[in-house]
């Protein structure tokens, strides 16, 4: 075998005389990787300017959406919009897209103010003061099965003319922002009472005490726990209560028993709080008065029923009793903050009635007798537009009468 010195002067491998050739297949295979990184990932993208605008606006929480007994599907959420400018900002229209940027609904005039309000006191607002907060509430309503992953929107405002702000802020409009939709089925759950005329006084979809609760918790979120929370009264032709109504006895909803609506376990109870005087204004004086008397069932994982102001030392269950979907649980009562007898029902996603998200629920089946029309109505007598449908799978809707079976 016959060994050839090699120069001692080698740059990686390759003879000294080879240096500039290694030089450029650097240079080539450090152009190379770059044109790959550009092909894969494209052009380093222009940075948007952006603009300024007079509102900050973001969704509450996720959408969610329940099937009516209208027939539509309602889907459900709340925008938290600030006055981040020194003028008063007046909202003029909210236009809700779909993500092929298909107008889906636009909420304006007496709609839009009737659905802004302040965060807890519920109020309406024409417009909003500087440096407040409001919520827009969103009823979006399409047919069933069609309510898309998510949502955004278009909303637009205007501020006083000949203010450095309306300069400022030139165009008055914001698009966004998107909201996701929770499309979960809502549960399925048995009625809570028995009989005709249950009037669904306060419940889902307009703006009412109800659908407007919202709550701040830990600092850090807003929750509502009553967004399709029902109060129920019993009506007898066009009136809740016979003579005056000064007594709670009056009302014929009073001393009626409330059932299971499911399989469940009971979670909680609270009993021994006094019955209220009808149309009387009752302040909280600890936490456990807001509700009255409650029950409360876990009936599925995460799923919790709540019963409120029920009537004292009715309650025929206790913590740990499980009970069977028609078991009666109580009788309704006015205790706790209450101007009348009524019972108030709901689903939520925790066993806390403050700090619990409400749930969209729907009861298998009943006769939907017809509709109470508030604005029409004159004092303690309703107007009733009857109606008799049977309907199943879907929600009492605010205002709505419901024969159960």
């Amino acid at each position: 075998m016959v060994l050839i010195d090699e120069p001692k002067d080698r740059i990686g491998g390759l003879p000294a005389d080879s240096k500039g050739d290694c030089e450029m297949r650097i240079f080539i295979l450090m152009a190379t990787v770059l044109a790959l990184a550009l092909a894969a990932y494209g052009r380093p993208a222009k940075q948007e300017r952006g603009r300024p605008t007079a509102l900050l606006v973001s969704p509450i929480h996720e959408a969610q959406v329940v099937r009516g007994d209208d027939g539509k599907d309602h889907v459900e959420y709340e925008l938290l919009v600030v006055n981040a400018v020194e003028q008063p900002v007046t909202l003029t229209s909210l236009t809700v897209l779909d993500p092929a940027a298909k107008e889906l609904t636009r909420i304006d005039g007496p709609v839009l103010v009737a659905a802004t309000q302040t965060l807890l006191d519920k109020k309406p607002v024409a417009e909003i003061p500087a440096s407040a907060a409001v919520s827009v509430d969103v009823d979006l309503i399409v047919p069933p099965g069609t309510a898309p992953e998510r949502v955004t929107h278009r909303l637009a405002y205007s501020v006083p003319a000949g203010t450095s702000t309306a300069v400022f802020v030139d165009p008055p409009v914001i698009d966004g922002p998107e909201v996701a939709i929770n499309r979960r089925p809502a549960t399925v759950i048995k009625p809570p009472l028995k009989g005709d005329g249950w009037l669904a006084t306060t419940a889902c979809c307009t703006p009412n005490l109800h659908r407007d609760l919202r709550i701040v918790v830990d600092g850090r979120r807003i929750e509502t726990a009553e967004t399709f929370a029902v109060d129920w009264a019993l009506l007898k032709g066009d009136r809740v209560y016979e003579g005056d109504g000064a007594t709670n006895e009056q009302f014929y909803v009073y001393g009626a028993d409330v059932f299971a609506v499911a399989d469940g376990t009971v979670v909680s109870v609270q009993d021994g709080k006094p019955d209220a005087t009808p149309n009387k204004v009752i302040t909280p004086k600890t936490l456990s008065d807001f509700g009255g008397n409650e029950v409360m069932l876990e009936i599925a994982p995460k799923v919790y029923a709540v019963y409120g102001h029920l009537q004292p030392g009715s309650l025929r269950v206790k913590v740990g009793d499980t009970v069977k979907v028609g078991a009666p649980l109580a009788k309704i009562g006015n205790t706790g903050p209450s101007l009348g007898p009524h019972l108030h029902f709901g689903l939520l996603n925790r066993p806390d009635m403050f700090t619990g998200r409400s749930l969209p629920f729907v009861i298998d089946s009943y006769t939907l007798a017809g509709t109470v029309d508030f604005k029409a109505s004159q004092g303690d007598t309703l107007a009733v537009i009857s109606n008799s449908k049977q309907v199943r799978s879907v929600y009492p809707l605010h205002g709505t009468v419901q024969n159960f079976p």
